[in-house]
């Protein structure tokens, strides 16, 4: 017997071993879905599938745990994330995605590595009012403020997974800003664009993209009156610019549901919706979710295997 039949003779014998020793748990295996390489500003999806019950999934990338919820479909145990990459944020080049898995007292961990390629965004040259390039003196202690309470809007991290693709379009017009696109503030180079800036007329009614509960709304010195909406998973929705808002913290929207009507409050040239997706903390790209689905976004991905079968 060559050494390729005494291997495969070893690895049945190790299988038989497994078994006997362990009947019933030794096949117990979850197969976690992610891609290989993304686009700087992209969204993505993970998917950790298991027959055998998974009790707790957590996903931890770029500096950011965050659990997933766990259904049962199908007799199969399934969690799905939605994470990203923020342009000007993430540096090109190999990132390391952990995925932790606990299935009846076992726990178990497997690093995955994500290449993130460069994504070319343009410019837009804007003339503002210098005092919202610069702001004055008397409203720094205001915007520190406003940034303190934006950062824990950004920073849920709810279980309950309520957001699902695609998005719904918040407002009907064209797209006139669109995401990445670095901001040139009266010469000033600033960030690069962290969402989608869409047409509409003072007072047009913004559909919520996703389902969820109202985290933070109010009247920002940039975002003008904004809301934030938590939909699990990390995954925040917001809308800036508005003329009035229509919902209130803590209240429950669904899917379609009118949060408010469009405007040019805060830092605007005019009426429009900014519109923006932070997943984990990391603002991308929303506009292939307006028409993208999970099952068309996981056949961009690959697959390992992870054995959760006894042990600590």
């Amino acid at each position: 017997m060559g050494l390729s039949g005494r291997m495969r003779w070893a690895s049945v014998c190790l299988l038989f071993l497994l078994v006997f020793l362990f009947p019933g748990e030794a096949l117990a295996r979850a197969n976690v879905q992610y891609p290989s390489s993304v686009g700087s500003g992209s969204p993505f999806v993970i998917r950790v599938t298991s027959s055998a019950p998974l009790t707790g999934v957590s996903v931890q990338w770029q500096g950011r745990n965050i659990p997933l919820d766990v259904a049962l479909w199908n007799n199969h145990y399934i969690a799905l994330g939605l994470f990203g990459t923020q342009t000007g944020k993430v540096k090109p080049g190999l990132h390391t995605l952990k995925v932790t898995v606990n299935s009846n007292g076992t726990r178990r961990r497997i690093s995955l590595s994500i290449r993130v390629t460069p994504v070319k965004y343009r410019e837009d040259h804007l003339t503002l009012p210098e005092s919202m390039v610069t702001p004055p003196a008397n409203v720094l202690a205001r915007i520190a403020k406003e940034r303190k309470a934006v950062g824990k809007a950004l920073s849920t991290a709810t279980l309950t997974r309520e957001w699902g693709l695609p998005l719904v379009r918040p407002v009907d017009g064209i797209v006139t800003s669109p995401y990445g696109r670095r901001r040139i503030l009266n010469k000033k180079p600033r960030t690069p664009h962290g969402g989608m800036d869409f047409r509409a007329a003072q007072g047009t009614p913004v559909r919520a993209a996703l389902p969820g509960r109202v985290v933070l709304a109010g009247d920002h010195y940039f975002a003008g009156k904004s809301v934030y909406v938590d939909s699990g998973g990390g995954v925040i929705s917001h809308y800036f610019h508005l003329d009035s808002i229509g919902v209130k913290e803590g209240e429950r929207i669904n899917r379609g549901a009118v949060i408010g009507k469009s405007g040019m409050t805060g830092r605007s040239t005019g009426p429009h919706l900014h519109f923006g997706l932070s997943l984990s903390g990391q603002l991308v790209n929303p506009e292939p979710l307006f028409d993208g689905t999970i099952s068309g976004m996981l056949e961009k991905t690959v697959s390992r295997t992870l054995n959760i079968t006894g042990g600590k």
